[in-house]
């Protein structure tokens, strides 16, 4: 992507107060997140029925307003909002298990008896737990798996972010999934 180094600088210009550097920010990476908010929501399996644009502005708004935060780089704000896009998923799933959306009443599906795509909360939750886990034994394993299973970002993008080539990400990325399978036996 040949826009890092402006990203790189209008990130500069933000942090030296420049209003609206921000702007022109949003603008530029924009069709990008919501290329990546597409593919957090497909990876969802319909357990999610957020729009993409809503799940851009809701992330970007969770890193635009953290104040005293300080963004270094395109690495840094990829890896931010990769979080964010996690946390907001998360967040989604949450209020959706609450009793006002119906948990605990019997669900009654059109679609009974037939192989079960939806990826329900405890699995959700169970992934972030073990991601929290993961994030404890490697961090840069876990950063790795937000940016690619929640970020949206390719292997090749990954590797080209952090300088290093495709196969030591594809490498690293079997190690996290390795790990997080022995964490979740029952999500093969």
């Amino acid at each position: 992507m040949s826009e890092r180094p402006a990203i790189t600088t209008l990130l500069c210009a933000i942090s030296q107060g420049d209003g609206a550097a921000q702007s022109q920010l949003y603008d530029l990476v924009y069709d990008e997140l919501k290329r990546i908010a597409r593919g957090v929501i497909r990876s969802s399996s319909g357990s999610m029925t957020m729009k993409p644009s809503t799940l851009v502005h809701e992330a970007y708004l969770k890193i635009a307003g953290s104040q005293g935060q300080e963004l270094n780089d395109s690495n840094h704000f990829y890896s931010l909002l990769a979080r964010a896009m996690r946390q907001v998923t998360l967040d989604v799933g949450r209020a959706r298990a609450t009793v006002k959306h119906g948990v605990g009443m019997q669900q009654v599906d059109l679609t009974e008896g037939l192989p079960e795509q939806d990826q329900s909360i405890d699995n959700l939750l169970a992934i972030d737990q073990a991601l929290q886990r993961l994030e404890k034994v490697d961090a840069e394993l876990a950063e790795l798996v937000e940016l690619h299973f929640f970020g949206g970002l390719p292997f090749v993008e990954i590797a080209r972010l952090r300088g290093v080539n495709e196969r030591t990400i594809r490498r690293h990325w079997d190690s996290a999934r390795m790990f997080l399978l022995d964490q979740l036996p029952d999500l093969d």
